[in-house]
Formats: structure tokens, sequence, C-alpha cells
């Protein structure tokens, strides 16, 4: 339980003085995990066995493991912001590169297209598939996404030069998807392909290029990794709104 927690449960047990000391250690919380008690003691003004009391109040064996308790707490805290912050850190690094880059080569190939069509590989990046699909509808442009081998096999079929098809993947390494990617460029059909930010072979087959970059967050309680995909998110409206905005100074011309 955390020392907040027990300090709501045995409220009731604790006088001025106790209310007194805790609020000096929220407030010091990562210093006061290096004092001694004598140390805590004389910044709150009251003796070492007032603290004692104070720490045994909150059912606690005494000061040791207030402490341990405390160190916990700083070091949980910490672990959390930094994922956090790095998390976040990747946005921002990730949306300032957004700023900076053109995107009018891949708008143009979209506004040209007759058709186009989006893949996504797996479960996140099919969800993506299909919010391209719905933020474009606002730009005037419908999308086709589908999913699965067969359907991706079926449209090849019908697919020509005339059309354009976005490919939305992690790795870019999935040999059966670079083989449907290469078939579509025997039929000069252009490809914009999204991927991490890594050197891929899927990237290296198609005519456009989008690239997103990914956190690693480790679970505190085993070895298993999540990769944050936000940004595939965030790509993709940037994108939306850099071709309505494309729209907007075409009427305008």
């Amino acid at each position: 339980m955390r020392l907040e927690e027990l300090m709501n449960q045995y409220s009731d047990h604790l006088n001025e003085t106790d209310r007194y000391i805790w609020n000096y250690v929220e407030n010091h919380r990562k210093e006061c995990e290096n004092m001694t008690i004598e140390q805590l003691a004389s910044r709150c003004s009251v003796s070492r066995t007032t603290v004692l009391r104070f720490t045994k109040k909150l059912s606690l064996k005494g000061f040791g493991e207030f402490k341990v308790h405390l160190k916990m707490e700083n070091d949980r805290g910490s672990q959390e912001v930094s994922k956090a912050v790095q998390v976040c850190m990747s946005y921002e690094a990730m949306m300032q590169d957004m700023i900076q880059q053109d995107f009018r080569e891949i708008i143009e190939a979209i506004y040209q297209a007759n058709r186009v069509f989006v893949y996504g590989t797996g479960a996140i990046q099919r969800l993506v598939a299909k919010e391209i699909k719905r933020l474009f509808y606002h730009g005037m442009k419908h999308l086709f996404d589908f999913n699965g081998e067969d359907e991706f096999r079926a449209i090849l079929k019908a697919m020509d030069s005339h059309d354009l098809l976005i490919v939305i993947s992690v790795s870019g390494e999935r040999e059966s998807l670079l083989k449907f990617v290469k078939r579509a460029k025997i039929k000069n059909v252009p490809v914009i392909s999204i991927t991490k930010r890594l050197k891929n072979p899927l990237a290296e087959i198609s005519d456009y290029n989008l690239y997103i970059s990914t956190t690693s967050v480790e679970k505190d309680l085993s070895s298993v990794k999540y990769e944050s995909m936000t940004s595939y998110f965030i790509l993709i409206e940037m994108l939306v709104l850099r071709y309505l905005e494309f729209l907007e100074e075409k009427k305008d011309a």
C-alpha cells in the first residue's frame, strides 16, 4: 500500500505534528529517502521519537520500513515518468520532422490517382488503413481499404497504372507482402509505403516512402515489450491536413 493510502487509512490516529512531518516528506520525497531519522527530525523541528512514533502510526515497523516504501514509490514514479516522457519525446521529434518534410510529391500522386487502395499488414496497420480512408473522405477522395491476401490478389487483377497503392507495414520485410507489391509494380502501379524509420525491402521497391518512429516500452513485471504505434495516426493526420491545404491552393490558383 502506498504511503499516501496509509495516511488516509490511519488519518484518525494522526495529529498535526504527524501531518506536518508527512507534508515535509511529500514535498521533499527524493531528499528524504536518503535521510537518517535524526536528519528528518531536525528538518521538521521535532524529536527523533516523534518521527518514529509517526511511522508506527502508519502500521509500519519503524523509520527503516518507511524509507523502503518511500524509495520504492520514488523509483516507480521515476520509471513511469521516464517512459511517458520517452514516448512523448518521440512524438515531438517525429512532428518536428514532419513539419520540415515535403509531402507534395505524395499528395500529387494521391490527387492524380483514379483509385487509391490502402492495405495494412497487421491489426494496428489495418486500423490505420481504415483511419486513412475515413480522414481522406473529408478531402473528397474515396479510398478503398482491403484485408488479407485473397482480397489483395483479387484487387491486383483490377489495378492499373492510373491507380495508387498505399501499404502500411512495421518492418516492411514480409515476403508475401513483397511479392504482391512487386506484382503491382509490374503493372506500373505507383506504391507509397509507410514503415518504421529503417531501411527495409518494402521501402526500397516503393515509389514514395513515409516513415514513422515507434517507441518500445518495457512492462514492469515482465520482459515483454510493446511498441507505441500512435505515430502512425499522427503521420496520416498530417498527410490528410497537407492534402486539404493542397486542395485549397488549387482552388485559389
